[in-house]
């Protein structure tokens, strides 16, 4: 029971930050459109994040969708450079992918106030490389949501924090990261 008041509290915290952090607006998000202007075309051949992505999602049905965003050789912006919508790779990163990376946070996205709410949970994670040293990189793991699951938001946290470690050790750079994947 006090765990259950403890989620609940938690869950009341985290949903209240965006809503005043914005003054009630919703929290800006990058277009994601198959027609959105890309910012950057990767190589023609598959790449270790994208090597990545495609493992992880094989090896995790309870996933919706990952995402990974670095800033490419060359280039100043945050961008998605490998994920499970081919058609998005190359757009520029939302504000919240590039916080993680960044400032190397984990955040939770409930979704809430989005038609995805009770659908989804996004899981941002800085990745590690096999050292175990944070990287200026973001995974987005989106994991499949139920709203009679019994679950809230943050208990999606602890796995998404495992499958970013278990991807470590495959990450010696971030350049490896734009490497051609074998």
């Amino acid at each position: 029971m006090k765990n259950a008041i403890l989620k609940a509290a938690v869950a009341a915290i985290i949903f209240a930050v965006p809503t005043a952090s914005w003054g009630g607006e919703e929290i800006p998000r990058a277009a994601s459109t198959p027609q959105t202007p890309k910012n950057w075309v990767g190589p023609k051949q598959k790449i270790v994040a994208q090597k990545i992505v495609d493992e992880i999602i094989a090896a995790h049905p309870e996933l919706v969708s990952i995402t990974i965003h670095a800033i490419p050789a060359g280039m100043t912006e945050y961008t998605m450079i490998a994920g499970t919508f081919p058609d998005r790779i190359g757009n520029a990163s939302s504000p919240g992918d590039a916080i993680t990376a960044k400032k190397g946070v984990t955040q939770v996205e409930s979704k809430w106030g989005t038609p995805d709410f009770n659908k989804k949970v996004s899981i941002l994670v800085p990745l590690k490389d096999s050292t175990g040293k944070y990287l200026p990189v973001t995974m987005v793991l989106a994991f499949k949501q139920s709203p009679d699951s019994g679950l809230i938001d943050i208990d999606f946290m602890q796995p998404g924090v495992r499958i970013r470690d278990a991807v470590a050790p495959k990450i010696a750079s971030v350049e490896a990261l734009f490497s051609p994947a074998r």
